[in-house]
């Protein structure tokens, strides 16, 4: 998207494949802790440790903390984005979305397990900074996009009367369910459920609220 580049500020990719690895271990270092501390009891010097690697390193490409985790959000919305663009619909009238929706929420389910670190961060820090503020709308957006184009190619299975609503209001069920199981308060343990239980209730909820019949 146009929008997000234009957000993309003054970070360059780097260009040699040692650099790459590291700036990897960087981020995915950065996603352990802030998943384990969040943003505020995560410094930049833990990070560093971590790694392990030079303070000086991390500084050659963010200037801060703050940086740092903008560039993590633009990354996972770029990946985000990808991974959603791969689950083709069968563009027919004989496909079934209940056979193609449990892998869809798979997908949200594992973007947003492997990117918990960097969530807790991005909802912890939210509304303290503007530019992230503006890059979670667009992730939403551009989220919420992607999931209604999926759903709208089964709009023949919908019973709802109006379908353009109808997938607006599941894909946002669907996001608002997969990101509160990682985000949310423990529950007890009497009211957990495993991943495979809870994919197939969101998809049972949003079938029955499109008006899709379960499969005898």
């Amino acid at each position: 998207m146009s929008r997000r580049g234009s957000r993309s500020g003054a970070f360059q990719e780097p260009k040699q494949e040692r650099t790459r690895k590291q700036l990897a271990r960087i981020l995915a270092t950065a996603d352990v802790l802030f998943s384990e501390h969040g943003y505020e009891g995560t410094r930049l010097a833990d990070i560093a440790t971590a790694v392990p690697c030079s303070m000086s390193t991390i500084y050659d490409r963010f200037a801060s903390k703050e940086e740092l985790l903008r560039h993590m959000h633009r990354q996972g919305t770029e990946q985000a984005i990808a991974m959603i663009d791969q689950i083709a619909p069968v563009d027919s009238a004989e496909g079934d979305l209940r056979d193609v929706l449990p892998g869809a929420v798979q997908v949200g389910f594992e973007l947003i397990h492997r990117f918990r670190g960097r969530r807790r961060a991005v909802l912890e820090r939210l509304h303290a900074d503007p530019v992230l503020f503006e890059l979670e709308l667009e992730l939403r957006e551009a989220l919420l996009e992607s999931g209604r184009r999926f759903l709208l190619a089964y709009r023949h299975q919908f019973a709802h009367p109006d379908a353009e609503l109808a997938a607006t209001h599941a894909m946002n069920l669907m996001m608002m369910l997969t990101e509160e199981r990682h985000t949310a308060l423990p529950v007890p343990e009497r009211l957990r459920s495993d991943d495979e239980t809870f994919i197939r209730e969101v998809c049972r909820m949003v079938l029955a609220y499109l008006g899709i019949g379960a499969k005898i």
